[in-house]
C-alpha cells in the first residue's frame, strides 16, 4: 500500500517547497534529473568489476535505499543481480516521504564486483532516485547502459593497438594449430579462433573431434553402435557403413543445434544440465532396456509392430533401421556422453561471445563428425568381421543386450543411489553368468572355458549383490563396507569429507565459503562437479588427487561444488558463474575476484595442470 501511495505523496510534497524553488534557482528552470545527477559507468573486466560514478549538483542528494542494479545479457537473462552488494554509509536525514533515511551528496563512486567475466555483450541496469533539497523529488530513474563484449573479438582496432605488449602473451604462448590442440585449455581455443577463417576453425574442430573420440566421453557409444550392427540378420561391411554413418549423423544433430542455440541465447542456456533432467534420463533408460530385450529375442513380446520396425528390426524395414540408428546416435550424444572437453568448451565460449551462429553450427558439426569417424570405421569393419547368423551370432546379440542393460543402469546411476546401482549391476552379471551356463555341467575345450567365464561372472555378480545389501556402492570394491571398521566407515561417509576438498551443496553455502576465504585472504579453487559427469570423475581421480597438484595448491581453499541434483539452485549456480558445462575449475584471488584466463574446462592431465598453474594462475595471485 505504501508503494502505491508514493507517487501521490511526491506530488503533495512538492507544493509546500515549490515557493522556495524560486529563491534557490531564481527565474531559471529547474534542472532535469540528468542535469542534476550525472552517471558515468565503466567495465573493468580485468579486475571483474563495474565502476559507477554519480556527480550531483549542489543541494541534490540520492536515497541509499532506492538503488538497484542488475547485469543482463542482450536476451534479458540476468547474469548478476548484486543482491549481496552493500552500499557505503551515507548521511542521516529525516525525509518527508520516507522518514529516517541515509542519503548521498556531491559525489558517489561505487564498485560492483562481478563474480565472473560475462562471455557476451551485456547491459547494466541502474535504478536510483534523488531529490533537490527542500525543493522537489525526482521520480525513480532507471538507466540501461550497454557494456562492450569483453571478448577480444569485439575490441576495436584502436583498442587492440593500445593494448600493452604483455597482455598479448596469452595469445603468444598458445602457439599454432597443433599446440592449440594439445593445450587442453578451453580459453586457448577461444583465442585461437578469434581471427581465423571459417575453414581453419572447421579443420581445428574436426581434428579435435578425432582426439575426442578416444576419451571416456565417447567410449559408451561403441557398445551401442555394436549392438545396432549385431542386430542385423546379415551383417556386412556396406551395411555396417550405412548404419554407423546414420548413427554418427544422428549424433551430430544435437551438437549442431547446441552451436546455434548458444549463439542465439548466450551462455545462460546450459544444455548439459537440461539434458540431465530425470525425465530425459528415464526416457533414455527405457529405450536401452527395450533394445536390450530385442537382443534377447523378446522384442515381439514387448513392443507393437510399428515400434519394432522403427526401432530395431532391420530385416523388416531398412528405412526404419536407419532411422532407429540415427535416433540412437542423437540419444547417445544428448544423454550418454554429457561431459564437456576443452575443444567443445572453447567452441561454446567463442560462439557465446561472438554470437556467430554459422561458425558455431559448422564448428560443432565438424567436431561431431571428427568424433564419429572412428565409429564409422569401427562399424564398417565390425559389420564385416561379425560372424553370420547361427549360434555364435545369437551369443553375440545376447552379449550386446547385456551391455545395453549395463548402459541403462549407468544412466540410472545419475538419479538413484549408488547402493541400488551396485545391486542392479550385480543382478545383471549374476543372471548373465547363469545364462552362459555357470550351473551347467562342464564340457570340454571351449565349452569348459565358457563355463569358467560364466561362473566368474555369476560369482562376482553375487558378491556385488551382497555388497549392495551391506551398503556398498563401488563396483570395484563391493565388499568395502564389510571390510572396514565401523569408525573408519563412518569417517569415510562423512558429508563434505573428500580429502583436502570441501564438498559444498547449494548457492548460499558456496557464497558463504567464498566469503570466508576472502576474509581469510586465501586463494580459492572451485571444482564444479556432478556424479553424472564421466569426465568429472576422471579429472578427480587423476589430476585433482595427484600429490604434486595438491602440494602446489597447499595454500588454496579447495571447494568441490556438487551440482549432481538438477534443481533451480544448481542451475542458478551455473548461470551465476557462466559454467557452460562440466567439469569446470574456477580460480579466485584472495580478494574474491576470478582470475581472468585461468578457467579449466574439461579434462586436464596433472602435468598440464601444473603448467597451467605456473603460467595462468600463480602470476595473478
Amino acid at each position: 500500500m505504501r508503494s502505491a501511495w508514493q507517487p501521490l505523496l511526491f506530488i503533495i510534497a512538492l507544493f509546500p517547497v515549490w515557493a522556495g524553488a524560486s529563491d534557490l534557482f531564481g527565474d531559471a528552470p529547474l534542472p532535469t534529473v540528468d542535469e542534476a545527477i550525472q552517471l558515468v559507468t565503466d567495465a573493468d573486466w580485468d579486475n571483474q568489476q563495474l565502476l559507477l560514478d554519480f556527480e550531483l549538483i549542489d543541494d541534490v542528494y540520492l536515497y541509499q535505499h532506492r538503488f538497484g542494479f542488475s547485469l543482463r545479457d542482450q536476451n534479458g537473462n540476468v547474469l548478476e543481480d548484486f543482491a549481496d552488494y552493500a552500499l557505503p554509509p551515507g548521511k542521516d536525514k529525516t525525509d518527508e516521504i520516507f522518514g529516517d533515511v541515509e542519503v548521498y551528496y556531491d559525489r558517489l563512486s561505487l564498485t560492483l564486483p562481478v563474480n565472473s567475466v560475462p562471455l557476451v555483450a551485456t547491459e547494466l541496469e541502474v535504478r536510483y532516485q534523488g531529490c533537490i533539497e527542500d525543493t522537489l523529488c525526482y521520480p525513480p530513474t532507471k538507466k540501461v547502459i550497454p557494456l562492450a563484449n569483453p571478448s577480444p573479438a569485439k575490441k576495436s582496432p584502436a583498442a587492440t593497438a593500445a593494448t600493452p605488449p604483455e597482455s598479448a602473451s596469452p595469445r603468444d604462448d598458445d602457439g599454432g594449430f597443433l599446440s592449440t590442440l594439445q593445450s587442453e585449455d578451453a580459453n586457448a581455443f577461444n583465442r585461437w579462433m578469434t581471427d581465423r577463417s571459417l575453414g581453419l576453425i572447421i579443420g581445428l574442430f574436426f581434428v579435435g573431434g578425432l582426439l575426442l573420440a578416444f576419451t571416456p566421453c565417447v567410449f559408451p557409444m561403441v557398445p551401442i553402435l555394436s549392438g545396432i550392427i549385431a542386430g542385423e540378420k546379415e551383417p556386412s561391411a556396406s551395411r555396417g557403413f550405412v548404419l554407423s554413418t546414420s548413427y554418427v549423423l544422428g549424433m551430430a544433430v544435437p551438437y549442431t543445434l547446441a552451436g546455434l542455440l548458444v549463439a542465439v541465447f548466450g551462455a545462460g542456456l546450459n544444455l548439459q544440465v537440461l539434458l540431465q533432467q530425470p525425465a530425459a534420463i528415464i526416457t533414455s533408460t527405457v529405450i536401452f532396456v527395450l533394445l536390450a530385450l530385442s537382443m534377447f529375442g523378446l522384442y515381439e513380446l514387448q513392443l507393437p509392430a510399428f515400434l519394432r520396425n522403427k526401432l530395431h528390426q532391420p530385416g523388416d524395414s531398412k528405412r526404419g533401421s536407419l532411422f532407429g540408428a540415427a535416433i540412437m546416435g542423437t540419444i547417445s550424444a544428448l544423454v550418454v556422453s554429457p561431459c564437456v572437453t576443452p575443444i567443445l568448451a572453447g567452441a561454446l565460449i567463442y560462439v557465446a561471445a561472438s554470437g556467430d551462429a554459422l561458425t558455431g553450427a559448422a564448428s560443432l558439426f565438424a567436431l561431431s563428425m571428427g568424433m564419429g569417424l572412428p565409429l564409422i570405421i569401427f562399424g564398417t569393419g565390425g559389420g564385416s568381421l561379425l560372424p553370420r547368423a547361427g549360434m555364435w551370432m545369437e551369443e553375440i546379440k545376447r552379449f550386446f543386450g547385456v551391455v545395453m542393460l549395463g548402459v541403462a543402469i549407468w544412466l540410472l546411476d545419475r538419479i538413484i543411489s549408488g547402493t541400488i546401482t551396485l545391486g542392479l549391476y550385480g543382478l545383471l552379471l549374476a543372471v548373465y553368468g547363469v545364462q552362459l551356463g555357470a550351473l551347467e555341467a562342464a564340457g570340454e575345450g571351449l565349452a569348459r572355458l565358457k563355463r569358467g567365464i560364466a561362473l566368474v561372472l555369476a560369482l562376482y555378480g553375487s558378491v556385488m549383490i551382497v555388497g549392495a545389501l551391506s551398503g556398498g556402492d563401488d563396483p570395484l570394491q563391493p565388499l568395502a563396507p564389510m571390510t572396514q571398521s565401523a569408525p573408519a566407515a563412518a569417517t569415510a561417509n562423512t558429508p563434505g569429507d573428500h580429502g583436502p576438498w570441501q564438498t559444498i551443496l547449494g548457492r548460499d553455502n558456496l557464497n558463504a565459503a567464498l566469503a570466508d576465504s576472502r576474509q581469510a585472504g586465501n586463494p580459492v579453487l572451485v571444482d564444479f562437479f556432478a556424479e553424472w559427469c564421466v569426465a568429472c570423475k576422471v579429472l578427480e581421480e587423476t589430476t585433482l588427487s595427484d600429490p604434486q597438484v595438491l602440494a602446489a595448491m597447499k595454500d588454496f581453499d579447495l571447494y568441490r561444488v556438487d551440482i549432481t541434483e538438477i534443481s533451480a539452485d544448481s542451475q542458478a549456480i551455473m548461470e551465476q558463474y557462466n559454467i557452460l558445462g562440466l567439469p569446470a575449475l574456477v580460480f579466485f584471488t584472495p580478494a574474491g575476484t576470478e582470475l581472468p584466463e585461468s578457467r579449466v574446462l574439461g579434462e586436464m592431465k596433472p602435468e598440464r595442470f601444473l603448467e597451467h598453474l605456473n603460467k595462468r594462475v600463480m602470476p595473478g595471485l
